[in-house]
C-alpha cells in the first residue's frame, strides 16, 4: 500500500444487499478502511457502500463490479495518506447516487 496512515477512513456498506460480501472482503484486503456494515438504504438492487468525500457523504450503487471496487479503494487509500481529493473517477461518477448525496446511512 505505502504511505503513512493519516487518517481512518470509515467505508460504509449496507448489509443486507445481496453480494454485500464481496465488497466487505474487497476493501479489507486492499485498504486499511473501518468497514461499518449498515442498515440497509432503500437504494440498492445490488451492494451499496457509502463514504466521506470532501465531508460529504457519498452513496455509491452496484459496488459488485471489479472497476467500481478498484476505483472506490483507490479513493480511500488517497484519504488515508492525507491527499487532497480528486474528482470522482468514471466507474464511481456513473454509480454515485446523487439524491442521497449528503444523507447519513439509516
Amino acid at each position: 500500500m505505502g504511505g503513512e496512515v493519516c487518517e481512518r477512513v470509515e467505508v460504509m456498506v449496507c448489509r443486507k444487499c445481496k453480494r454485500h460480501a464481496c465488497v466487505e472482503d474487497f476493501l479489507r484486503e486492499h485498504t486499511r478502511a473501518e468497514i461499518r456494515l449498515v442498515r440497509c438504504q432503500k437504494i440498492c438492487e445490488a451492494p451499496v457502500a457509502g463514504v466521506e468525500v470532501r465531508g460529504r457523504m457519498e452513496w455509491f450503487e452496484h459496488m459488485d463490479r471489479p472497476k467500481a471496487l478498484v476505483a472506490l479503494a483507490k479513493l480511500v487509500r488517497r484519504r488515508e495518506q492525507g491527499k487532497k481529493p480528486k474528482p470522482l473517477q468514471k466507474p464511481l461518477a456513473k454509480r454515485r447516487r446523487r439524491a442521497w448525496s449528503g444523507r447519513p446511512p439509516r
